[in-house]
């Protein structure tokens, strides 16, 4: 079978044929991969900038691959909620086992760390022509959206992530008077497929956005930011800075500290810090100044990382409400497709422009 692997703490990437034989289980099916999605995480295992990659037990080689669509092929004989032809996508996180949180479906939330991420570490990933799993990992895809449901991993995580912020400010009234959220502003740091569906997510909700990135947008980013409604904010022009109002949340989806604690003195009192995106090297020295105003303006600050099934269910129920509304640009935001023989063009570094880039492994 051919897939994409890398050799844990090694730089670089092969595709190749792997002996993977998957027998099915009674409540397991056989998948046929038709798509699976590229993210910075593929990228920083390929470039060896994730320590916490590990192979599957009994093997120095990890199969990638963490965003999948795919059409199930074969059902075991005990599964009840798939046939064969339904479009699935798998979750990513599999539970310790051990921990409550895993035990009801909430790996997300894992206590121990024991987990296990397809793709990621300690088991084998999507980008590979078929793979077997278990039917309570995977989620129902209806047909309509099969052209971008490639995309329901990432924005997974942003649902997951919103939610958390709904919880947390629920510690005061933070509706508008007409009790929605046309009065409160957010900012998303990074304008790649997690900052655009934080976009249109806390657009959705009514929030006035504002998409923030160190240069001026890309086509695909214009695009995006004028049909969602939102404005596109070049950080580094202090005009356009100078113009922009006070938010009540800033998202972070780029992981450089550099590009968001400057913006946290435009943070308006009770607001919400959402950390998402992950990096290294950066380094920006937070002093006790910002301390005292972050206490005294009761600034909550979050740390958002994977999903559960649920949250998969809920992104499948977004991307096909916006279909109707947003389905040019849903399009727009796979702005490569290539081959698994070409997938080390956008493996190894991050091609210019891109929104998301997906390898197609079938029609």
């Amino acid at each position: 079978m051919k897939a994409i692997v890398i050799k844990p703490h090694v730089i670089g990437m092969e595709v190749k044929n792997i002996d993977l034989e998957e027998k099915l289980g009674k409540n397991q099916v056989r998948i046929k991969t038709l798509y699976t999605g590229v993210c910075g995480t593929d990228r920083g295992l390929v470039n060896n900038k994730l320590s916490f990659v590990r192979a599957p037990e009994g093997w120095d080689e990890l199969i990638l691959g963490h965003e999948a669509f795919g059409i199930i092929e074969e059902v075991g004989e005990d599964v009840t909620e798939f046939k064969k032809g339904d479009y699935v996508v798998p979750v990513v996180r599999r539970g310790c086992g051990v921990c409550l949180n895993c035990k009801i479906g909430r790996q997300d939330f894992c206590e121990t760390g024991n987990f296990v991420e397809a793709g990621i570490r300690g088991k084998h990933g999507f980008m590979r022509e078929e793979f077997v799993d278990d039917e309570m990992y995977l989620v129902r895809v209806p047909e309509s959206i099969k052209d971008i449901a490639v995309l329901t991993e990432p924005l997974s995580n942003v649902v997951k992530a919103i939610d958390e912020v709904m919880q947390v400010q629920r510690r005061m009234v933070w509706n508008c008077p007409d009790g929605a959220y046309d009065c409160r502003n957010a900012y998303v740091v990074g304008t790649g497929p997690i900052g655009t569906f934080y976009s249109i997510l806390l657009r959705t909700y009514g929030f006035n956005v504002f998409m923030l990135n160190r240069r001026d947008p890309s086509p695909a980013e214009e695009y995006v930011s004028k049909r969602i409604n939102a404005q596109f904010v070049n950080t580094t022009k202090s005009e356009e800075m100078n113009k922009l109002p006070k938010a009540d949340i800033i998202v972070d989806s780029s992981g450089f500290p550099s590009a968001f604690i400057p913006l946290l003195s435009k943070i308006n009192k009770n607001g919400i810090l959402v950390l998402f995106g992950t990096e290294t090297g950066d380094k920006t020295p937070i002093d006790a100044d910002l301390v005292s105003f972050m206490v005294e303006n009761n600034i909550a600050v979050i740390g958002s990382v994977n999903a559960n099934k649920m949250n998969f269910k809920e992104s499948v129920n977004y991307l096909t409400m916006w279909k109707e509304k947003y389905g040019e640009l849903l399009n727009r935001m796979i702005t490569t497709v290539v081959s698994p023989e070409e997938a080390n063009t956008i493996l190894e570094k991050k091609p210019k422009g891109e929104i998301k880039s997906v390898i197609k492994w079938s029609d």
